[in-house]
């Protein structure tokens, strides 16, 4: 059993009983504001409450211990600025003529922490008690050690590559598809809201009643300019709904991607200029920027409706066994682009009227590559420089005219569809002539995992329409040398493998204990550096688990957030 005594109440750490705390600073004679619980105050029966650490228009939060798990957990008090007032023995009381608010908000709050409580989802911080208490509700969950996107970002040169975040984002896309399945919006999803842990993973913070994240309501609001989307600013009766979040995860992709936040939503409607630079429309897949220009749209009405069809826009393809793609939507008035010839790619417009004739479009033409104009498709079919198609020659008439003769065919020259993605091709109108197939797949050294490496029919040859195709799709090489991640910390070192093509259920993650070497850092891999082996092989890499004699990471994590 824990001496309690002893523990800091800054970082819930045995401190020896020192007043400045050694481990993180905290000076025992401070004191949590007077509408906050106190310091070493029993709730629950079970949870002793430390620092107040964060507070919004929702409520507070401290850091606790629990007594029954010898644990730190965080204790969230249900506490709506300007509606609840504390008596001096602790308790919560409304403030008179705003009982509504108060208990239609408490209400909510119990509801979705039982949500979370219940649910199994895999990047949610998990709730593992709530109850009723001094006349408000506490949910209380598991503190983990971790520090925002926005600082992770920060250490990592302030963007990561498509290979690199696609794995760490698919869980949490899941995650927020399955609350939204439970009637759950977010609404306040940004880099100041997910976490990366320790252990490599993201997870998602902030879950609060739906009054928090909109403007001009009777609850002080908390929204994140750049992620919130304009439904919450009390533009023209627009409601908040799952495209809410949907706009919320592209503009956080889209400042993971590219290295920006988008400008806010109200800034949008007047005057909209979204651009990403040439080097990364050039690098990212065709889908992934279509996916962003589709949930990115201003409008609601604009956008992509829900979770689940932003992950099919997004992941579309990527391999021979994806789910088909959910096509991008133009606007009903969209002028015709001039064609553009030679070149590289300039820019990427994602832009939204306040008139509600949006324009998307998506500049990025590359010469003899598979960036063309017209990234999501075009509906004028003379407008496709690809389309190569020629008649018989013509000759002058010898004889009379046999009305019996058939007809000749119009043939089609075959592209060259080896070295794209299967994405780019499958669902384009540039190849609609041709009946493409996938035969199999096969590893190659030559051709990125998804790439189309060998195509049936040659290109150049010219075919009938609905020619059938046979493609081949590429599973990457068959085997390759394992990097170096020796002395990097966990994230980054599984961000290497990551980028390599290592699979991310793959890579484990040891402790082994080595006082001659870098706390936090790797010290050992198996396989070792330069092995050739299969992308799809496990790799284990050992973490130092010596802590050394400086100031511990979790007190450092711990004043991140809440």
């Amino acid at each position: 059993m824990v001496n309690t005594e002893r523990l800091c109440p800054g970082c819930m750490n045995d401190n020896g009983g020192e007043k400045i705390c050694p481990i993180c600073g905290y000076n025992s004679a401070e004191h949590n504001g007077e509408d906050c619980l106190p310091t070493g105050m029993l709730v629950g029966n079970r949870y002793i409450t430390g620092q107040a650490k964060s507070r919004n228009g929702e409520g507070i939060s401290y850091i606790g211990w629990d007594n029954s798990n010898d644990s730190v957990v965080t204790l969230r008090e249900y506490f709506p600025a300007g509606f609840a007032v504390r008596n001096p023995d602790r308790t919560v009381r409304m403030v008179k003529g705003g009982e509504y608010t108060f208990n239609e908000g408490l209400m909510e709050f119990m509801d979705i922490n039982r949500q979370i409580k219940a649910s199994e989802l895999p990047s949610l911080i998990p709730v593992t008690d709530v109850f009723e208490e001094n006349g408000t509700v506490y949910a209380v969950s598991q503190r983990i050690s971790a520090i925002t996107l926005k600082e992770f970002l920060s250490r990592n040169g302030g963007s990561l590559k498509w290979e690199q975040a696609r794995p760490l984002f698919l869980p949490l896309i899941d995650t927020v598809k399955g609350m939204n399945d439970l009637g759950i919006i977010h609404g306040g999803i940004s880099t100041d809201t997910i976490l990366v842990g320790r252990d490599g993973k993201l997870r998602i913070s902030g879950y609060s009643v739906r009054k928090l994240r909109y403007a001009d309501n009777e609850l002080e609001c908390e929204l994140f300019p750049g992620f919130a989307a304009i439904e919450q600013y009390g533009t023209n009766d627009m409601h908040m709904d799952m495209y809410t979040d949907v706009y919320a995860l592209c503009a956080v992709l889209f400042n993971v991607l590219i290295g920006t936040v988008p400008a806010a939503a109200p800034d949008r409607l007047q005057n909209d200029s979204m651009s990403i630079p040439a080097k990364f429309a050039e690098e990212l897949p065709r889908h992934v920027l279509a996916a962003l220009a589709n949930g990115l749209q201003v409008l609601p009405e604009n956008r992509t409706q829900d979770i689940e069809s932003f992950k099919n826009e997004l992941v579309y393809a990527e391999t021979a066994d994806s789910a088909p793609a959910v096509p991008a939507r133009k606007a009903a008035a969209e002028p015709e682009k001039p064609r553009k010839s030679g070149g590289t790619a300039k820019y990427v417009i994602i832009s939204s009227a306040c008139t509600a004739v949006v324009f998307i479009a998506i500049v990025a033409i590359l010469a003899f590559t598979v960036f063309r104009e017209g990234i999501f498709g075009n509906d004028d079919s003379s407008e496709q420089s690809s389309d190569t198609s020629i008649s018989a020659p013509s000759v002058d008439q010898i004889g009379t005219i046999d009305s019996g003769a058939e007809e000749s065919a119009v043939l089609y020259n075959v592209p060259q569809l080896v070295g794209k993605y299967y994405a780019e091709v499958e669902d384009n109108e540039e190849y609609e002539k041709f009946e493409l197939v996938i035969k199999g797949s096969e590893y190659s050294d030559k051709y990125q995992r998804g790439q189309i490496c060998a195509q049936s029919v040659a290109e150049g040859t010219g075919v009938v329409r609905d020619t059938k195709i046979e493609l081949t799709i590429s599973l990457g090489p068959k085997e390759i040398k394992i990097a170096n991640v020796m002395g990097l910390d966990e994230i980054n070192a599984k961000l290497e493998l990551l980028k390599q093509g290592f699979l991310y259920d793959n890579i484990e993650v040891l402790e082994k204990f080595d006082a001659d070497h870098e706390p936090g850092t790797v010290i050992e891999q198996e396989p070792k550096y330069g092995t050739q082996v299969n992308p799809n092989s496990a790799v284990k890499i050992y973490i130092n688990s010596y802590e050394g004699t400086s100031e511990s990471e979790d007190s450092v994590f711990d004043d991140l957030f809440y």
